[in-house]
């Protein structure tokens, strides 16, 4: 292991060289000097080296098990990361060699705009560059009600959509000093899995945004943004719950762990909904001006074949028929109860209405653009205990080569699981460098995804 360096025209950064992949690890993209419940401000210059060696603080967030559940390295497991306010920091994996111009791949990750951070292994791109030659960046942003509550409504100082900013603000970094890294500012992919795809969907209805990103890929999520009505009532009841349990606190003096236990009021006080409930999420504005119609650039949307059964696991997790259709209501889905009094049911109402119909009506919106790809994955293992069928976030093994999590859960991996995630990442690497899936585009005479099994 060495050290290397990286000279932007904003300032140095010194990261990592080791077994041929140069690592920069938590180089701040953003700051909070407008405050805590404002907007971020890009980080554009520094004094000093950047010392990019290890890590930073993640968003403070409630306990997350299945980021443990996906993970092999006790290194990588959740509580050995510190948590911070002051999160805004993102990750660059390249090869050591000195090309130039590589295709830039920008992750979001999902977590319900509650949990996710960039340092978790199961998003470690470790093995995307080692197999292809491009930069990989993931990045923190806020979370919660830091992120995504509308804190204008508690006092017209603040803002709303706060982790929208830093997702645009991380994009502005990239864009100044990417090409110091070896990569092409002007092939920039924006990847994101669940809450991460919908995040990017907000971002695409910011017309400001364009000229940061080239292409998109949309894994596991489609956006339904929050009203400004709804924006109003979450906030409201927040500050409801703020006022019962700090009375004579001001909003400023709220700590970290303040602001987190309220969450967790709120969470409890509204019932268990299995996820399905997204207490915080991007909230309409008056800047929003998305028209499926006009939007040409290149988009890669998947979904996997049982994205439900993360939800509801069996007999004992699943939710009575009422709360569930209640659940399904949060996502402007109505069913009748008689559709989901099993758990197979309900697992099979998730996959269908919160997943899968609302591709297909985006990818109708967006029969136009003739630089659609739409794959579905389907890997799965019936002699494993835990990957018996291809649920919500399984994909995301395979995207990023990260087969020793499966090992960790007493799989034998074999050559097939192995192309697999070969294949996924050569792919997922062609449309980032010639923004086309080597496969043919979704149209009308071909509406059936490419399978990944």
């Amino acid at each position: 292991m060495c050290m290397v360096n990286v000279k932007t025209s904003n300032g140095e950064i010194n990261g990592i060289h080791k077994d041929g992949i140069d690592t920069f690890l938590g180089i701040p993209y953003a700051t909070l000097s407008n405050g805590r419940f404002n907007h971020s401000k890009v980080y554009k210059q520094w004094s000093e080296a950047i010392h990019a060696t290890h890590v930073q603080s993640i968003p403070p967030q409630p306990y997350n098990q299945l980021e443990d559940f996906f993970s092999n390295d006790d290194d990588y497991h959740f509580n050995q990361f510190s948590q911070h306010e002051e999160c805004l920091y993102l990750n660059i994996w390249r090869q050591h060699h000195h090309s130039e111009s590589r295709p830039v791949i920008i992750y979001f990750y999902g977590g319900g705009f509650i949990n996710g951070h960039a340092n978790a292994e199961l998003y470690s791109p470790k093995n995307v560059v080692k197999q292809e030659d491009v930069i990989v960046i993931t990045f923190n942003y806020r979370l919660g009600a830091w992120g995504f509550l509308d804190w204008s409504y508690i006092n017209s100082n603040y803002d709303l959509n706060n982790g929208l900013s830093d997702q645009l603000n991380v994009l502005k970094w990239v864009h100044q000093n990417i090409e110091d890294f070896g990569g092409d500012p002007n092939n920039v992919t924006l990847m994101g899995q669940s809450a991460g795809s919908m995040s990017i969907m907000a971002l695409m209805q910011l017309p400001h945004t364009y000229p940061y990103f080239h292409k998109v890929m949309l894994l596991s999520g489609i956006l339904n943004l929050d009203s400004p009505t709804i924006g109003y009532d979450k906030a409201q009841r927040f500050s409801n719950l703020i006022s019962k349990q700090y009375p004579n606190v001001s909003i400023d003096a709220l700590s970290t762990d303040d602001i987190l236990n309220i969450m967790m009021l709120d969470q409890t006080s509204r019932g268990n909904s299995k996820g399905l409930e997204l207490i915080y999420a991007p909230i309409q504005t008056a800047d929003m001006d998305f028209n499926n119609a006009n939007f040409s650039k290149p988009i890669f949307v998947s979904y996997t074949k049982n994205e439900g059964d993360i939800y509801i696991k069996n007999e004992s997790r699943k939710l009575t028929p009422e709360r569930f259709v209640e659940a399904m209501s949060f996502n402007k889905v109505n069913i009748d109860s008689t559709e989901a009094i099993s758990a197979k049911q309900q697992s099979d109402c998730i996959t269908k209405y919160i997943f899968q119909q609302p591709v297909h009506r985006f990818l109708n919106d967006m029969k136009h653009n003739p630089n659609i790809w739409l794959a579905c994955f389907q890997w799965h293992r019936t002699d494993s205990k835990y990957y018996k069928s291809a649920y919500h976030i399984l994909d995301m093994i395979f995207w990023f080569g990260n087969l020793n999590i499966l090992k960790a859960h007493q799989l034998s991996v074999t050559q097939h699981e192995t192309k697999l995630s070969s294949k996924m990442i050569h792919d997922l690497c062609y449309f980032a460098t010639h923004s086309k899936m080597p496969w043919p585009p979704y149209n009308e005479d071909n509406k059936r995804p490419f399978k990944y099994k």
